[in-house]
């Protein structure tokens, strides 16, 4: 399951589809997007992990809790990323499949 998606999470960011930095992922929460899915990195810092898990909740976005700093920024060409968020609908779908969460409605 892991590996299946941060393939998808490469895929998304070859294609450009993805969010990361605290003001464009809150614009991302709030977005009208139909499908959306939040990736949180589990060694991220509880303020974060708890300001961005509210912020879900309140807007019924799935999100992933998983994977590490590390893991996300490799995927991104950067050192450490503490939270990524996908623009791709069929991709976003993929990943709420993989990990057997709903879309939040």
């Amino acid at each position: 399951m892991r590996n299946k998606i941060l393939t998808y999470i490469g895929f998304a960011t070859r294609a450009r589809q993805i969010v990361y930095g605290k003001e464009r992922i809150r614009d991302y929460i709030k977005s009208p997007r139909r499908y959306k899915v939040l990736v949180i990195a589990k060694d991220a810092s509880e303020r974060l992990k708890r300001d961005l898990v509210i912020r879900c909740r309140k807007r019924k976005v799935p999100y992933i809790i998983d994977f590490s700093k590390d893991d996300l920024g490799k995927i991104l060409g950067k050192s450490e990323v503490s939270a990524v968020g996908i623009e791709n609908d069929d991709l976003v779908k993929a990943i709420l499949n993989v990990a057997g969460l709903e879309r939040g409605e």
